[in-house]
């Protein structure tokens, strides 16, 4: 078989792990340029399966291909002076039109030629740029007609996913700035979704974040909404209920710091990469020090939600009395959510197996709060009896 190295030389392009990561956007790049080429492989083949092409000819049969491309990364060079068979191809296809373009160059914004506008939906990048700038960026345009979608919601539901999306995508780029959060901000987004919970609209704010890239938002957005729905049935009310959520939308913001790599590895981590994973609650932990944040619920829950009542959770082998309320909760909502996330390693399980799963971690999980929380979600996930 011939390494990707080999296809590139002999075609002028290559695909990376496309038989082994079922389920992500496709993304074309195309740039002349063998440095910035590699360099944009490797800031999205994480999360994207990618094909690269060294010409906009040469990426005419993938653009072409029955599995269109979410995504395109290009060259501003290739784009303005050899592009009028790809432009022409891209709009005469119905199924190619919308696809979002992240074109790369040296010249200025407002130089941006603005034929590629027709393009749209297209944003640029100035090089040079950070990884993790053309990873956020290309992750925003795939997920721009799930969010223009939103537009068509109620008012109040369209609110809870647009400002949870954007507080995410503002934390995410502080973080890696390693810049201080905003607690004021983060409770501020968080608050049309406390009031969509509490209007019992929760089925449909998770209906709706289905088929959004982003997965730590999903993951945070599904947690906190989750927080807010079994908190508000044991008692939590008005700010409490708010700081619950907040902690939920919070509760792994270290990963943040982990490289891509091993969120997104589609097979087994080794007990090192474990071992770095798992170092996310400590940069939580980090990362409200840094930016002064001492509300205790949101710290319960941020450094504690992978404790077990055995004692077998990290990163302080915490048990039984020790284990503080929210982060109980936190614990069986974040199993769930993890075993119902589609990932690259695993498919997404059904509600009634994630379920399951929980049910056979006893002696690990609050037996009175698992109870409670099965019962929610039965009546929020409206099983068909046959």
């Amino acid at each position: 078989m011939l390494s990707p190295t080999q296809i590139h030389q002999t075609f002028g392009h290559a695909s990376l792990n496309k038989s082994q990561r079922p389920g992500l956007v496709r993304a074309l790049v195309i740039s002349k340029y063998p440095k910035f080429r590699s360099e944009i492989v490797s800031a999205l083949q994480a999360t994207f399966e990618v094909d690269y092409y060294a010409s906009t000819s040469a990426s005419m049969v993938g653009l072409k291909n029955n599995k269109a491309p979410g995504l395109i990364v290009m060259d501003y060079e290739l784009l303005v002076h050899d592009s009028r068979d790809f432009i022409t191809c891209k709009m005469e296809h119905e199924k190619l039109q919308d696809i979002p373009i992240v074109v790369t160059g040296k010249v200025r914004q407002e130089e941006f030629n603005e034929t590629v506008r027709l393009l749209c939906p297209v944003a640029y990048l100035r090089r040079p740029f950070m990884k993790s700038q053309l990873h956020d960026e290309a992750s925003r345009m795939v997920d721009s007609p799930l969010e223009f979608s939103w537009q068509h919601l109620p008012k109040c539901q369209k609110e809870a996913l647009q400002s949870t999306a954007s507080n995410y995508r503002m934390m995410a780029r502080r973080v890696r700035r390693e810049n201080p959060l905003s607690l004021a901000q983060t409770e501020e987004s968080c608050t049309p979704l406390v009031n969509e919970v509490l209007e019992g609209n929760s089925g449909d704010l998770m209906e709706n974040i289905k088929g959004h890239h982003n997965y730590p938002y999903v993951h945070s957005f599904k947690v906190a909404t989750l927080l807010s729905l079994l908190g508000e049935a044991i008692g939590i009310r008005d700010h409490e209920l708010l700081t619950v959520t907040v902690g939920g939308m919070m509760m792994d913001i270290g990963k943040l710091m982990a490289p891509e790599e091993l969120l997104n590895r589609p097979d087994r981590l080794s007990r090192e990469e474990l071992h770095e994973l798992k170092k996310h609650v400590f940069h939580s932990h980090g990362i409200l020090d840094k930016s002064e944040i001492s509300n205790e619920g949101i710290r319960v829950i941020a450094e504690q939600h992978h404790e077990r009542l055995d004692g077998s959770g990290y990163p302080r082998g915490l048990k039984g009395k020790d284990l503080n309320e929210l982060a109980r909760l936190a614990a069986i909502i974040d199993v769930f959510c993890a075993l119902t996330d589609q990932r690259p390693y695993k498919p997404a399980y059904s509600f009634e197996s994630s379920l399951q799963v929980l049910e056979k971690m006893e002696g690990k999980l609050d037996p009175f709060l698992l109870a409670l929380f099965k019962e929610i979600i039965l009546k929020l996930y409206k099983p068909v009896v046959h």
